[in-house]
Formats: C-alpha cells, structure tokens, sequence
C-alpha cells in the first residue's frame, strides 16, 4: 500500500503549483466537487485555483479555532477535540475510498497542515510522505500583504512559524523539499525530480503547460527597507537552504 502524500509549505510559498503537479501525475486529491480546483474557481491571489480540499480546510480552522488560534494567529498549543477527530476519519475515508484505479496513490494540501499534521497523523495511525514547498520569507509577506493587507511584520513572523515546523516535520517523516522562488524551468525540473522520488510518473508536458510565471507575482525590489525583519527569521532561512543544498547534492550524487 502506497503511503499517501501530504504538501506542505507556508502560504503564498507555491504549494498550489505543487500539488496540481502531483495531481496531473498520479496524486488523487478527492472528487472534484469537494476541492477548489478547476481554473476559473480561483480566488484573489491564486486565479487558477488552489487544489484544497474543502472540508480539510474547514477541518484544519475548527482545530486552530478550538485551540484559540487561526491560520494567521497559530496556537500555542493543539488541541484534538473528538469531533475533529470523527470529521477527520471520514474524510480520509472519502479520499482514500474514492480513489480511481488510474490515480497511483492519494493525499492532499493545505498550507494550515504544517501546524495540524501531527493532530493528522494521530488519527491517520500511518506513514505519509511529505513533499514541501518554501519562498524566500520577504516575498511571502509581500504576497500576505497584497492579497489580505496583513503587516510586513506579521508576514515575516508567520513564515518563520510556519517553516519552523516545516523543518520539524521534514526531520521526521519521507520528505523532499521544492524551492519556488526560482526560474520556470528550475521550478519545474525540480517539480519532477519529487514527482518521480514520490513514485508517481510524471506529465512533464502538462506541468509545462499549467505553469503560468504571472503566479510569482512579487517582487523582491524593495528588500532592503525590511533587513530588521527579515534577520529576526534569518536563521530558518538558512537551515531550509542548508537542507535544500544538502537534498541538491544527494540527488546529484545518485545521477
């Protein structure tokens, strides 16, 4: 049986490319009725839509909620009340159930799983396989601020939360790292490259296709205004260089 596979990453990192990668190459997320996944039904920020499922985001915001925090207000501590944990067996069920024969395995994303995925885990009592995107933090909050107003410094907080778990998580679980603030044709090698380390066969043509560079949309330009901040999370940037490099070089060894 085929571990299922879960996309991480902080928002506004290029998970939503990610995942309809994986998606065109074997990753079953769930009928199409209950994910945001048909160009067309996207939302401001992500016009060609963001492959979440509905009912996991709903499930992922009653668990930050019930523990008195938010996707942009993480808890301190998670809380798993049971009837999170009743929502959260059925839905597993309903993906994993309703899995076609032609998809390879099943999973899925939603950026607020780096703070629940162990709350996931509990229940799900199996291995997953992890495949993470990250940005650089000032683009992040850039893009945090454009699309919701959130203030550069909060931006540039909930990325160093975020990617502080996302660290924590790739030390312990199957995990491959993406990074998303490169070229389209970097972008996309290394797209397939995890593709093919997940098992799942890559479309190469299709990825090619729905990759659009308007989605990195913004610009570094005005960097140097935010130094403070940005070295308050130096330090997570450097570990997920560090481990980026380090995969990088496993990789080319192997070649």
């Amino acid at each position: 049986m085929r571990k299922p596979i879960i996309v991480l990453g902080m928002h506004r990192s290029g998970t939503s490319f990610l995942v309809r990668s994986l998606n065109l190459s074997g990753l079953w997320l769930g009928p199409d009725s209950s994910i945001f996944s048909v160009e067309g039904r996207g939302f401001p920020g992500n016009p060609k839509g963001n492959y979440e499922g509905m009912e996991i985001i709903s499930i992922n915001d009653h668990l930050l909620s019930s523990s008195g925090g938010a996707w942009y207000k993480p808890p301190q501590k998670l809380e798993l009340p049971e009837s999170a944990s009743s929502r959260m067996r059925l839905v597993l069920h309903r993906i994993e159930s309703t899995q076609p024969k032609n998809y390879i395995t099943w999973g899925w994303k939603d950026p607020r799983t780096v703070l629940t995925l162990d709350a996931w885990k509990s229940v799900m009592k199996r291995d997953v396989s992890l495949v993470a995107s990250f940005r650089h933090p000032h683009m992040v909050a850039a893009s945090l601020f454009a699309r919701d107003g959130i203030p550069m410094e909060l931006g540039y907080s909930l990325w160093g939360y975020y990617n502080q778990y996302l660290l924590h998580h790739m030390e312990r679980n199957d995990a491959i790292l993406v990074r998303f603030d490169v070229d389209g044709p970097v972008l996309v090698t290394q797209v397939i490259r995890a593709i093919e380390w997940l098992g799942l066969l890559p479309d190469k043509d299709r990825i090619l296709e729905w990759y659009d560079k308007n989605l990195v949309r913004s610009s570094k330009g005005d960097e140097h205004k935010y130094t403070a901040l940005f070295n308050s999370v130096a330090h997570i940037w450097d570990d997920l260089i560090r481990k980026y490099n380090s995969q990088e070089q496993l990789v080319n060894s192997d070649a």
